[in-house]
């Protein structure tokens, strides 16, 4: 698992007292460690607004002044979270935890909404960011004489464009 990352999730808006949410940190809050978030540099761009006449080659294209449009895009993300038993070094995770702890992150994801997401690891941000499945094909994995539970999870990149940075 050394190979895997942590990763930051922040939900959208602003709590009833009006404060932004807080920045959550996947290990921290979870015991969530992910292999890669494959974020896109450019994805697709949209079709421009157009118009084509029977009497005329060719289309009327209209491209606004910020030029073409990106369209919202997914991405699979692999995660993990790692299986200790009891008598290991403090912060173990037992088996039952592990159901736990990704199920806990998984209703966060549902019940947030939009986040902002950045990876520690490719130091790429991207915000209106949201939950779009979770993948059926959970399983246990072997890894260095440690378990881990491997599960994968589809976000939908809204805004393809911003790039954010941790605060």
């Amino acid at each position: 698992m050394e190979k895997w990352q942590n990763f930051f999730l922040q939900r959208m808006g602003t709590d009833e007292n009006g404060s932004t949410y807080p920045v959550c940190e996947s290990t921290k809050t979870w015991g969530i460690y992910c292999k890669a978030i494959p974020f896109k540099v450019y994805e697709k761009a949209k079709e421009p607004a157009k118009r084509s006449y029977p009497d005329e080659h060719g289309d009327d294209e209209y491209i606004g002044p910020d030029g073409l449009y990106l369209e919202a895009y997914t991405m699979k993300v692999e995660l993990g979270c790692k299986k200790m038993s009891a008598g290991n070094a403090a912060g173990t995770t037992a088996v039952d935890d592990v159901r736990q702890k990704v199920g806990i992150f998984l209703k966060y994801l549902r019940e947030s909404g939009m986040l902002n997401l950045y990876s520690s690891y490719t130091r790429i941000g991207r915000q209106n960011v949201r939950l779009d499945s979770v993948s059926d094909g959970a399983k246990w994995k072997s890894e260095d004489d440690n378990e881990f539970l491997i599960f994968e999870i589809t976000l939908k990149v809204n805004d393809p464009v911003t790039d954010i940075e941790l605060q």
